[in-house]
């Protein structure tokens, strides 16, 4: 029971790295900021439910397309743990977008909801290879795979309410507090991404576990 806990916290703990609320709150704000609050607030619901269905299908539907491409598991977890290194390298490193700057948009709370806050804000390439890696087959089993599922219902439901609360949260955090917090979850997500590449190669030359 204890371990099926721990890997909840693990697993809740790396999507909300990968996700990074802060950093998405500001691309929010950005494309929504000509909407009315209630197309806002509907963008911000629908983002995360449409997110979490994509997450959650490429979840269950990626194992089988590595099998059908002969791709192994640890290839891709090598892989996909290298680029999330390199995204969280951008957030540790890159400078925040000028403050002031926002963008402009005449489409709908829902056509924003779908593209592109669902697809590719929220369920990007980065998210695709974390839950994909996150399910493995070989490491976790089907009850194991459904606490990963409600880890990334539980991390969206946050991103939710961060976009509801986005323009409290803004005046709350301000520009620095927001880059500050970005840089941790990059250092976090950096840390996490090594230890999913060290793991696979600790399999892959049958090393002992890390």
């Amino acid at each position: 029971m204890l371990d099926d806990y721990n890997l909840f916290i693990t697993q809740f703990v790396i999507l909300i790295a990968m996700l990074d609320p802060p950093s998405h709150l500001s691309l929010f704000l950005g494309l929504t900021n000509n909407l009315s609050a209630a197309e806002r607030k509907r963008a911000a619901c629908f983002s995360v439910v449409i997110a979490f269905g994509i997450l959650t299908a490429f979840a269950l539907i990626g194992p089988f397309l590595l099998r059908a491409m002969g791709i192994s598991l640890l290839s891709f977890q090598i892989a996909g743990g290298t680029i999330i290194f390199l995204y969280a390298l951008k957030m540790v490193l890159e400078e925040p977008a000028p403050a002031g700057v926002e963008a402009e948009t005449t489409e709908s709370g829902m056509t924003i909801a779908i593209y592109p806050l669902a697809v590719p804000i929220i369920a990007g390439p980065g998210s695709m290879l974390t839950m994909l890696l996150l399910v493995d087959n070989n490491r976790y089993t089907v009850f194991q795979q459904g606490l990963t599922i409600l880890a990334l219902a539980a991390v969206l439901t946050v991103l939710g309410t961060v976009f509801l609360m986005g323009e409290h949260l803004r005046k709350v955090l301000g520009a620095n507090g927001t880059n500050v917090i970005r840089r941790l979850m990059g250092l976090l997500l950096a840390a996490l991404a090594v230890n999913m590449v060290l793991s696979a190669l600790a399999l892959w030359l049958k090393l002992p576990s890390i």
